[in-house]
């Protein structure tokens, strides 16, 4: 890892205020790429009234010397942190450097090489110049090189909802990143004035209307950059890409999230949206809060329960016309439990572990299914299973049930957990 700090180059080259030839030769001395990739990026601002005045702002002698100072100890001390998301030193170049207003912090390529370039006019903007902050802003743009070394940074963007996704997914990865590097889970630089706060008060209507917008094919840069705002809140989709990869990091590992597809990251993205507080169903139908109230409580567990000869008379006593149970060899193979509530029906099916994997399930669940159907022509028939399970979704599927909602409900134990609920 290389760092390179040109404050002291800053401050004699700019002491009079802001050239543009001479900025242009400044930074075409740190990389030839330099300035032609920096102009790139700012064309789309008005350079008299959005940049020029945010540089001369920035060229206090004062301000460069409590940055570069603070750079200094950051980066002094950064290899103790990265040891705890790389494997070994990573091969980067870390630049402070006068840009035109690219950003505080940019994660990409010069000369070949994975660069973090760190943009003192925008950092002194908005106060991220102290220790903290600036620790922050580098472990985050780090975070964006982790992904791009170990994943796919870039995603085909071609489509609005496409840019949407790729957007959050980015942030989301970096932001985890920088949690894990300093350490601390609830840690956003962007947290000023009550930003954190707001953002936990309001996650269920940002993660909404960010879903709302891909779906219009609506831009969602309000969510993105100190200069939009969402709500008059900046930079709120930096909170909604972490929470959004905390939800995946319950199915996935981290390097298996940095190698996720479009199409996975587009349904989990909406399932995510569903997910929602037990008592703040994002679906307001007073069917489903019925069926997420529901304790379906077996009277045995077939996982971790012998089935002996009393355990086998209590199941046939408890609620007997409402079990199928399959036996063989004198064990419980298996048992669905039928359920019946207002329009809807519930099914559920316990299957002991020696059975499990060879295509048993699907088939006492379709003659569950048989029964209940029976039992209850005029009745839609629900299934509902632990997001984890995979397997078990798969075999739902292949039954012909279909997801419908995902929320948080009581397990038999009384703990919340993430559902998937089905229907047939």
């Amino acid at each position: 890892m290389k760092t390179i700090n040109t404050c002291e180059k800053i401050k004699t080259l700019f002491r009079g205020g802001f050239d543009f030839a001479e900025w242009k030769k400044y930074a075409g001395e740190i990389s030839e790429e330099l300035p032609r990739k920096c102009e790139n990026d700012a064309k789309e601002y008005d350079f008299e009234k959005q940049v020029l005045p945010v540089l001369e702002a920035a060229l206090n002698a004062e301000k460069i010397d409590f940055v570069s100072q603070n750079f200094e100890i950051v980066v002094n001390t950064l290899n103790a942190n990265l040891k705890k998301l790389f494997d070994t030193e990573p091969d980067i170049n870390i630049i402070l450097y006068l840009g035109l207003c690219n950003g505080a912090g940019w994660a990409t390529t010069l000369d070949g090489k994975s660069t973090v370039l760190l943009g003192i006019e925008k950092i002194i903007e908005l106060d991220w110049d102290d220790e903290t902050n600036m620790r922050a802003l580098i472990l985050h743009e780090i975070g964006h090189l982790w992904h791009k070394l170990n994943g796919k940074l870039y995603l085909p963007d071609f489509t609005k909802r496409r840019k949407g996704i790729q957007h959050l997914y980015q942030e989301g990865v970096a932001m985890v990143c920088e949690h894990i590097l300093c350490g601390d889970d609830n840690f956003y630089h962007q947290n000023n004035d009550g930003w954190l706060d707001w953002c936990r008060e309001n996650e269920n209507e940002i993660k909404k209307e960010y879903l709302r917008r891909l779906d219009k094919r609506q831009s969602v840069q309000d969510f993105f950059g100190d200069w939009c705002s969402y709500n008059g809140h900046s930079d709120v989709g930096y909170y909604l890409g972490c929470k959004f990869v905390e939800h995946l990091m319950k199915t996935y590992t981290l390097k298996e999230i940095a190698n996720l597809p479009y199409r996975k990251l587009n349904k989990e993205f909406t399932r995510f949206v569903k997910l929602t507080e037990r008592t703040e169903y994002f679906m307001s139908e007073s069917a489903v809060k019925d069926i997420c109230s529901w304790r379906y409580l077996p009277p045995y567990n077939v996982y971790n329960c012998e089935y002996d000869e009393t355990s086998r008379s209590l199941l046939k006593e408890e609620n007997r016309k409402n079990y199928l149970c399959f036996w063989g060899n004198n064990t419980l193979n298996a048992y669905i439990n039928i359920y019946s509530k207002n329009d809807m029906l519930f099914l559920g099916i316990g299957l002991s572990p020696e059975k499990c994997g060879k295509g048993l399930g699907k088939a006492y669940l379709l003659q569950g299914i048989s029964e209940a159907k029976k039992r209850y022509p005029n009745k839609k028939i629900w299934v509902q299973v632990r997001s984890w399970n995979q397997r078990a979704i798969k075999c739902y599927e292949s039954c012909g049930f279909k997801e419908q909602y995902i929320a948080t409900a009581r397990d038999r134990y009384d703990k919340d957990e993430e559902f998937v609920f089905m229907c047939l």
